[in-house]
């Protein structure tokens, strides 16, 4: 059997083993709802879909001129102007509520625009008293300058020049946790769990072949790397698989319940980097958690050999989710995230920080990628050695001198 033949046929019986596995269906279900319930949750909390209020204002013909102020001093105040010219009785039929059909009325402004007179709907509406009051003081201001014999445009280009510059000894917590972290944050624990889950697949299928002697029959028509190979890509397919489902649909639900435009973070690029970082951190840890797996026997021993590396991918999660956003720029941060163990969750979170130059990222890339070559060397040999071996754990020492 060729190769290629052998590693896409190993390749799809993982595949197919995880994707239809009850455990495997019910998890991701369980995750899929965690993620629309947080999803909702946070829209809830946040006032639902980001949308722009609206201040609906009538103005008499004679106040009219006070129309485009009224616009820019509701601006100011982050709403939407909708102004409307009408009489004073049409406005406090409106106000009294004996037009049914007719839109809302906040206000309705009356008289000349240096000495109007408001008649509002809610006396307690701040709001929109600011509004009014500031686009009064606005006409004001302008006509007194034209009477001065100067130009209203000249002043407001000034005042707009006219601004300080702000120093702060630190990012404030409300940036520093902002929208971009929460982001980064989710990314990382989704890269976390696909990352364990995956390995772990890997080691208890290469445990379990051991174990009920599958592996004997296998490798009679196939080489141990081959195996390993395929086993390595079926479950790395599936777990490519369950970030795509579960990043898609973190933005999907987002997207559908208007929380993109609020939180004011683009998701395609932090998706797109995940899936990147997960295909070299799937690619590092899958090869050393194959190889020492294969080391033993029966599945009680898997804990043995396999938690010295889940401690190897905790520790960059924790760096990345403690260290990284309180010294973003520090030269630790920088020169772990360049390790192609801290790499995969590191770049993720800098890079959410706005703080990752592109080569940086480019130089980890390539460090990783450089990386790959050599852990396949080592752990096709030591899985070769160590898959053959039954009845006690070979320690991986051991395995490592006879690689040598």
């Amino acid at each position: 059997m060729n190769g290629t033949r052998a590693i896409g046929l190993v390749f799809a019986r993982e595949f197919k083993a995880r994707m239809m596995t009850k455990a495997n269906i019910i998890s991701m279900g369980v995750l899929l709802v965690l993620i629309l319930g947080g999803s909702i949750t946070a829209a809830a909390l946040t006032g639902g879909p980001a949308t722009v209020p609206t201040v609906h204002l009538g103005v008499s013909s004679s106040a009219s001129d006070l129309t485009p102020y009224l616009e820019t001093s509701a601006q100011g105040y982050g709403v939407t102007p909708e102004i409307r010219t009408m009489t004073e009785d049409d406005a406090r039929a409106i106000l009294d509520g004996n037009v049914p059909d007719a839109p809302p009325l906040e206000a309705f402004v009356r008289g000349t625009p240096t000495s109007p007179h408001v008649i509002l709907a809610n006396p307690d509406d701040g709001r929109t008293q600011g509004i009014i009051t500031g686009a009064i003081q606005s006409h004001t201001l302008d006509e007194t300058v034209r009477a001065m014999g100067g130009d209203p445009e000249v002043l407001r280009n000034a005042f707009a020049k006219s601004q300080p510059t702000f120093e702060s000894p630190g990012i404030p917590d409300s940036q520093k946790y902002g929208p971009a972290y929460g982001v980064a944050m989710v990314a990382l624990i989704l890269l976390l769990i696909v990352l364990i889950t995956g390995c772990q697949m890997i080691a208890m299928g290469v445990v379990e072949e051991k174990s009920s002697r599958v592996v004997e029959i296998l490798l009679a028509t196939m080489k141990p790397t081959r195996l390993l190979a395929g086993k390595i890509l079926g479950v790395g397919a599936y777990g490519l698989f369950q970030v795509t489902v579960l990043g898609g649909a973190l933005v999907g639900s987002l997207v559908a319940l208007g929380l993109v435009d609020k939180i004011n973070v683009p998701l395609g690029g932090p998706l797109a980097l995940l899936l990147l970082w997960f295909l070299l951190g799937y690619a590092i840890f899958s090869l050393l958690f194959g190889a020492v797996a294969s080391l033993v026997s029966r599945q009680e021993d898997i804990g043995a050999v396999t938690t010295p590396l889940t401690f190897l991918v905790l520790a960059p999660y924790y760096v990345s989710m403690f260290l990284v956003p309180e010294q973003p720029d520090s030269n630790l941060v920088r020169i772990l995230s360049e390790i192609p163990i801290f790499s995969p969750f590191m770049m993720p979170m800098r890079d959410a920080l706005g703080s990752v130059p592109a080569w940086e990222m480019g130089l980890a890339i390539l460090l990783t990628l450089a990386t790959i070559p050599g852990l396949v060397w080592i752990a096709a040999r030591i899985y070769q050695r160590g898959v053959l071996h039954m009845g006690t754990r070979m320690k991986l020492g051991d395995a490592l001198k006879r690689v040598t």
